[in-house]
């Protein structure tokens, strides 16, 4: 969940789950249902750190005593400013896969065992369409570091392929997916590389 574009932010989360974030002077938070708001959390900071094993974009993780893993990710694909995410969930967290032949990229995007597609309500209820945005490195449009190539939507089954245009031929490939939110949960956004071949 998109909180403030930038990279510096600090995390706080009560017994119940619910987060607040704060950068400089602003603290917004956002509670197991119902829209965020500006203000403090309604009980005391119980988290404690807790690093989450290849969880991408990630600065800081905490836990809770309540079972949830909270996470603030820098997201960051090539092309798009740098924006603090906040992910909140229980259990394993979002997975991408990304394969290259040498003609197309392909993978798959799922949490929990269940496929990443279709659309994501924001807390506010607007329906965001999934996608995973893929970069190559080493392409034409950046000869020595990461470039973006485009965002596609996942098929109902989590899938993604793409056909490899001449300027998308890299020595490697990113893939990035923002992960769904499922009522409190806010899935975590996800990330894998792949080697050309």
């Amino acid at each position: 969940m998109w909180i403030v574009n930038g990279t510096h932010a600090k995390l706080a989360a009560d017994a119940t789950g619910e987060a607040a974030v704060t950068w400089g002077a602003t603290t917004f938070v956002v509670p197991l249902q119902g829209q965020g708001f500006h203000g403090s959390l309604p009980q005391p900071d119980v988290s404690k750190l807790g690093a989450v094993a290849g969880l991408a974009f990630t600065p800081v993780s905490v836990r809770t005593a309540g079972g949830w893993t909270l996470a603030l990710q820098v997201w960051a694909p090539s092309g798009q400013p740098a924006a603090i995410h906040l992910a909140r969930w229980r259990g394993d967290p979002t997975q991408v896969t990304i394969t290259a032949t040498g003609t197309h990229l392909s993978g798959t995007a799922t949490f929990q065992g269940k496929p990443v597609t279709g659309s994501s309500p924001t807390p506010s209820g607007t329906e965001l369409r999934e996608y995973v945005y893929l970069d190559c490195f080493g392409c034409s449009a950046d000869p020595s570091g990461w470039s973006a190539m485009l965002g596609v939507a996942t098929k109902a089954d989590g899938s993604y392929s793409v056909l490899l245009r001449p300027n998308w031929m890299g020595s490697k490939y990113r893939a990035s997916i923002e992960g769904p939110n499922i009522g409190a949960t806010l899935a975590p956004d996800a990330q894998a590389f792949a080697n050309a071949p």
